[in-house]
C-alpha cells in the first residue's frame, strides 16, 4: 500500500485549549475525518476504518457509540424497499 505523507499545521494555542499533544491531535483528526467521510458516503466502512487506523469492528463500535448507522442506508431507499417487500407479500397471497 502506498502512503502519502501530509503535513498539518495547527496553532499551538489550539493544542493547549484541547489539552492534547500533536500526535493525539492528529489521531483524533483522522478519526473525526473517517467518521464524517463514512457518514456522507465518501468512504466505505473498510476505508474509513483504515483512515482511522482501527479494525472494522472497532470502527463499527465507534460509529455506534456516536449514533451513526453502520448501514448508511438512505431513508428513501429504505421506504422504496419496504414498498417492494409489501407488494411481493401481497402477490404471494
Amino acid at each position: 500500500m502506498l502512503v502519502k505523507k501530509m503535513e498539518l499545521s495547527v496553532a499551538e494555542d489550539i493544542l493547549l485549549a484541547l489539552n492534547e499533544k500533536p500526535a493525539e491531535f492528529l489521531k483524533d483528526v483522522k478519526i473525526f475525518a473517517a467518521i464524517k467521510f463514512f457518514e456522507i458516503g465518501k468512504l466505505s466502512l473498510g476505508k474509513a476504518a483504515e483512515l482511522a487506523e482501527m479494525s472494522k469492528l472497532d470502527f463499527m463500535e465507534l460509529l455506534s457509540n456516536n449514533k451513526i448507522s453502520v448501514y448508511n442506508y438512505p431513508p428513501e431507499e429504505l421506504e422504496e424497499d419496504l414498498r417492494s417487500i409489501q407488494k411481493a407479500r401481497e402477490a404471494l397471497r
